[in-house]
């Protein structure tokens, strides 16, 4: 993504190189933290989900026969 943003950039400048604002790199920071943490909780999910070990069955299964 950060990749084309710069291909982008160069097309519309015309310059052999750039330097983003601050501002932009703030933004790209953001950007980038929030695709992780996007990405953690769909692993997450898809691990609750799936369930390999057998824990969350196991773990609620013990608290309904309590």
């Amino acid at each position: 993504m950060w990749f084309v943003d710069s291909i982008f950039e160069y097309a519309e400048l015309h310059e052999k190189f750039f330097r983003p604002a601050i501002e932009d790199m703030i933004n790209d920071f953001y950007l980038g933290l929030s695709v992780i943490a996007l990405g953690l909780i769909v692993w997450l999910i898809i691990l609750l989900v799936k369930d390999p070990r057998g824990a969350v069955k196991a773990s609620l299964s013990k608290k309904n026969n309590n």
